[in-house]
């Protein structure tokens, strides 16, 4: 490739965004977590429910807490600036900056505007590293998970993806400065203090600040998030008409199981996977079965999505079928967070 590369970065696939290319410019730094780790470190497994009836759809729901990165990096001791709110032109002049300097730059981009991708619909909190351009091919080169290597993209498109304004927030033009040091904390105390995190992110969810309002949307976090989502199927849904119903049993599908949410069933089975990867470092069987049993409602999670794709055009028919299996999973993940709650000491 022609133009300037950032020498020691290694693209590598994956199965989720964010966790992916945080792992990857980890190990630029010199430190190897598997995505699972990283995904984990993070707090990243979450409930997010987004609920605007000026909007087609309606309904919005996500997998993951929406600042992994910052929690992983306050976990581990990284220092972490986001810069967002930039003009385009000085975005790229930053980034390229970085670049030059040989350092590879998370940037937060639409997937609309991934020419590569070809996506049909607007997401705007993807994540890619920019590993390189040549301005004078008019090009980034860029690694995104869903991809085996480094990526083309077109500097007009990546000024678009960056600039983008859609659900679930603004891209803003945000990237990542990092300083990371030679040495992280030993995985043993950083896995507790992680965990403890996500359980007061859903668990703990329970109370009056789980929902709230954002710009006249309703939002609901956690467990609560869950819940809002399984109750929605029945009294709200079915009075959208049919053509909204199916646009939004699409979405549900790829919000579940097609976008990056660790290779499916909605980042529960990557998180599952950090679990039982973390019960070897702790010595701990609790965290493998508890790990096995998100991996297990990342399945159920699998099947919800199918039945979204497969029956999207049944009208209110399909929620009517989606419902009670929405309940499970509220039941079920209570049960995997009150489990894993008791398997994480107080003094961990």
């Amino acid at each position: 490739m022609a133009g300037v590369m950032v020498d020691g970065f290694v693209h590598r696939p994956g199965g989720h965004c964010g966790s992916s290319a945080m792992r990857d410019v980890l190990r630029f730094y010199g430190h190897d977590l598997s995505e699972e780790m990283v995904f984990g470190l993070g707090s990243g497994i979450g409930f997010l429910y987004y609920e605007d009836l000026s909007r087609v759809p309606p309904v919005y729901i996500g997998g993951r807490i929406m600042h992994m990165e910052n929690v992983l990096c306050e976990n581990l001791g990284i220092e972490l600036e986001v810069v967002s709110g930039l003009a385009p032109a000085e975005a790229w002049a930053a980034v390229r900056e970085m670049i030059d300097e040989n350092l590879p730059v998370v940037v937060h981009v639409d997937v609309y505007d991934l020419d590569y991708l070809g996506a049909k619909r607007h997401f705007s909190q993807h994540r890619i590293v920019i590993a390189g351009y040549d301005e004078e091919k008019g090009v980034a080169y860029v690694s995104d998970n869903d991809r085996e290597e480094l990526q083309e993209l077109p500097l007009e498109s990546l000024s678009r993806a960056r600039s983008s304004v859609s659900m679930p927030q603004p891209a803003d033009n945000a990237f990542y400065r990092l300083k990371v040091p030679g040495r992280l904390p030993p995985l043993e105390t950083v896995i507790p203090k992680a965990v403890k995190i996500v359980i007061e992110n859903n668990l703990g969810m329970q109370a009056e600040n789980a929902t709230f309002k954002h710009k006249g949307a309703t939002v609901s976090l956690g467990l609560a998030g869950l819940e809002k989502f399984s109750s929605s199927l029945t009294n709200l849904l079915p009075d959208c008409d049919e053509k909204t119903i199916a646009v939004q049993c699409k979405n549900i599908y790829v919000t579940v199981e097609k976008g990056g949410t660790g290779y499916g069933g909605h980042f529960r089975r990557l998180y599952g996977r950090f679990l039982v990867e973390s019960s070897k470092i702790l010595g701990s069987r609790d965290l493998e079965e508890i790990g096995k049993q998100f991996i297990s409602i990342g399945d159920d999670w699998t099947v919800f999505a199918l039945i979204c794709k497969e029956n999207s055009g049944n009208g209110p028919s399909v929620l009517r079928e989606l419902q009670p299996l929405a309940n499970e999973l509220h039941r079920r993940e209570r049960e995997a967070f009150t489990k894993l709650e008791a398997a994480i000491k107080p003094n961990d």
